[in-house]
């Protein structure tokens, strides 16, 4: 399981990502575990977040995806809201199985900031190479 933070500039960017995730999940492109939206309109004094926003159905239905799947670690999510600013928002992304290069695909030309990870080094430098080429495989690189 991967955790990854995105920042995006504008208070929507990371909710329209998360419907991005959402259409790729349905693909079988990526499976997500628990997502997490931070904003932080420019109006107000600090940022606030909203977890597990893909959770469908009712309490006790969002209580068994969050057994079965786990949840992100909260120190994730407060990192992450230490690296927006006013104007920014941001998505913390719980994931396994994704289809890197279709996931790059889907959000290229989009600006979204890779800012935090619990991947190593060379799994990130992978990523950020998959992200930036728009989901084409650069070359001399392994597949993610």
């Amino acid at each position: 399981m991967t955790t990854t933070a995105w920042r995006f500039s504008g208070t929507e960017g990371a909710d329209a990502a998360v419907v991005k995730l959402r259409q790729l999940q349905a693909q079988e492109l990526i499976d997500i575990q628990d997502v997490a939206v931070l904003r932080w309109p420019l109006y107000a004094m600090e940022p606030t977040v909203h977890e597990h926003v893909t959770d469908e159905g009712g309490k006790l239905t969002a209580l068994v995806g969050k057994l079965k799947h786990g949840v992100i670690d909260g120190s994730m999510i407060e990192s992450a809201k230490s690296d927006l600013r006013p104007g920014d928002s941001a998505m913390v992304v719980q994931s396994v199985g994704a289809a890197v290069d279709a996931v790059a695909k889907a959000f290229s030309g989009d600006d979204m900031v890779l800012i935090r990870t619990d991947m190593s080094v060379p799994e990130q430098d992978q990523l950020r190479a998959a992200m930036q080429g728009g989901g084409q495989q650069q070359p001399g690189q392994p597949p993610a």
